[in-house]
């Protein structure tokens, strides 16, 4: 297949998508997508959790590459992303009070994805801000979920040049003065321009990272800009969560955690912290590769999609 080829089929939504909407309280819609597994007997569910400014459109490549698997998939534009109710007039303001509410919402996510008869087991498979949600969730109710893998998980965020202890004080300040709407330092709207200069810091594939611009061309109002200081403020309230007492010590089922050699968005040091507290997980370390390893070149993709092969029961009941 040519490059021009793979790029068409990456940012076409694989056959058999179900969209729907998860309404929420407050008035608050989620759009959600669903695909039945192409095999019977199928290996389960995963259940697809973004990163922040992402959307079911840029996950199109990961999802065939679950399907090809055997495994149905079921994902949602978080509350304040894609095309899910934002909080702001301004569209393009990352902003939240709270995160404890996606929690919440992926209960919602597995009820439909129940009531649409995809089959179980259910998986999580999360990214960056997902990775975090999945962590809080399965520290809460994680009862229905088999097993686990995180990419790159918001466990901590890396505030460089600007020092770990300064970030919180001056978020907090930000806050008291009523600033929490407004962006936080070098944070501004949505542009092509600034996607493509901060592209370089989430992956090393310069054709992949053009499949999130593509679709935001497409359907501008996919576009989401950078973040507020309120956003930042729930994002560090929803980190601490990670250190509560017990909420790692409570997951026992199996996660894998991969983990990014060249990572320069979230904290590794502040993820293995936390790896070492969980009673069941390993961690594939892939030397090189950016924050996105999802949206990588094939040579740190693949030993993502190994590791994953390798963690996965291989049939219902099977695990290794």
């Amino acid at each position: 297949m040519s490059v021009a080829d793979q790029k068409t089929s990456r940012r076409q939504a694989p056959q058999g998508m179900q969209v729907n909407w998860l309404d929420r309280p407050g008035g608050v819609r989620l759009r959600a997508a669903f695909w039945q597994p192409p095999e019977t007997p199928a290996k389960g569910t995963v259940i697809l959790l973004h990163g922040w400014r992402e959307f079911i459109e840029k996950y199109f490549e990961t999802v065939a590459d679950l399907l090809v698997r055997g495994y149905g998939v079921a994902t949602m534009d978080w509350w304040g992303q894609g095309l899910s109710t934002r909080p702001l007039a301004d569209r393009h303001k990352g902003y939240a009070r709270s995160f404890d509410g996606n929690l919440d919402d992926v209960d919602a996510l597995i009820d439909r994805a129940q009531a649409s008869g995809l089959p179980e087991p259910f998986y999580l498979m999360a990214h960056s801000f997902g990775g975090n949600c999945a962590l809080r969730y399965l520290g809460r109710s994680g009862a229905r979920i088999s097993r686990a893998v995180l990419l790159a998980p918001m466990v901590g965020i890396n505030f460089a040049p600007l020092p770990a202890t300064l970030a919180p004080i001056i978020i907090k300040g930000a806050l008291k003065m009523g600033l929490g709407q407004a962006y936080a330092p070098f944070q501004s709207a949505y542009s092509e321009a600034d996607r493509y200069k901060q592209m370089g810091v989430l992956t090393s594939d310069p054709v992949r990272m053009e499949d999130e611009i593509m679709a935001c061309r497409a359907n501008p109002d996919l576009a989401l800009g950078g973040v507020t200081y309120g956003w930042l403020a729930a994002a560090l309230d929803a980190i601490r969560d990670l250190d509560r007492p017990g909420l790692a010590e409570g997951i026992h089922i199996p996660l894998l955690f991969a983990l990014a050699g060249d990572e320069r968005v979230v904290d590794n040091r502040a993820t293995r912290r936390l790896i070492k507290r969980l009673p069941d997980a390993r961690v594939r370390d892939i030397p090189g590769a950016r924050h996105e390893i999802l949206k990588e070149r094939d040579i740190y993709r693949n030993q993502f999609w190994a590791a994953f092969d390798d963690f996965m029961p291989s049939m219902t009941g099977e695990h290794p």
